[in-house]
């Protein structure tokens, strides 16, 4: 979006949401998030922004320093989503976030950043004569992770996306990423997702060494965040699809 679009929509967002805007940067950001008030009066706006109303007395959010910032994402996410309470017991959650979304990019899947929220028994499978299936009742395992990866309100999780946009540009260039528009990456992630295939019916498996892979080697050559979605079943990841088609939509 042009830098006056996102000026424009800035201010109805905040008041929407409570106030965050990833994308509005502080030049100095305090140790602290503390609130400031803009002045009612706002200053004459450029002649190529005419058409742009201005919003006075919105309520800014100055971000806290990345490394003091795990309490200030806390108080962002916890009114938007309780279930997401557990989620938020980790450390470095913008560290861990933009590893998320920097591996997502590229299909791969951040096992080590996602473990907390790995099921503790084992996918099932179930015989078909010589051959292993995976049992649909596995599919369950996951539903309780994706009824709180969609509890969050679309339009609230872009706009939270935003608010935490500095601190994300700031966490993937640590990991040396290629692009730290965090946007960017984002919506390559949800493309990996969207591109996964919607498979119905019956998944043969084979198990050549300790782990399951896919009998097909079109399934199996899909990228590793792809062949995870496909463990959750089509259920599942149908409404993963849905839920990040509409978040799209607001970034």
């Amino acid at each position: 979006m042009q830098t006056r679009t996102i000026m424009a929509i800035a201010g109805a967002i905040v008041v929407l949401i409570g106030g965050g805007l990833w994308w509005w940067k502080s030049s100095q950001p305090p140790a602290t998030a503390t609130s400031v008030s803009t002045p009612a009066e706002t200053p004459a706006i450029p002649h190529e922004d005419a058409d742009v109303p201005s919003t006075p007395d919105v309520q800014r959010l100055v971000l806290p320093a990345l490394e003091a910032s795990d309490d200030f994402v806390r108080e962002q996410v916890s009114p938007l989503s309780p279930g997401m309470t557990e989620w938020l017991k980790q450390d470095d959650l913008v560290r861990r976030f933009a590893v998320v979304i920097d591996n997502a990019r590229v299909g791969d899947y951040p096992r080590r950043q996602l473990v907390f929220l790995t099921p503790t028994t084992k996918f099932p499978v179930r015989q078909d004569g010589d051959r292993m299936l995976l049992d649909p009742e596995g599919y369950h395992r996951f539903d309780t992770f994706v009824d709180t990866a969609i509890s969050v309100d679309p339009q609230k999780a872009a706009a939270l996306l935003r608010t935490l946009s500095p601190l994300l540009v700031e966490a993937l260039n640590e990991l040396g990423a290629k692009d730290s528009d965090p946007t960017t990456a984002i919506r390559e992630g949800i493309e990996q997702v969207l591109t996964t295939p919607d498979l119905q019916g019956d998944i043969e498996v084979v198990q050549p060494k300790v782990y399951y892979q896919f009998a097909d080697p079109n399934l199996e050559s899909l990228k590793p965040l792809q062949k995870q979605l496909l463990r959750m079943g089509p259920q599942n990841l149908a409404r993963i699809k849905s839920y990040l088609t509409q978040v799209k939509g607001h970034l």
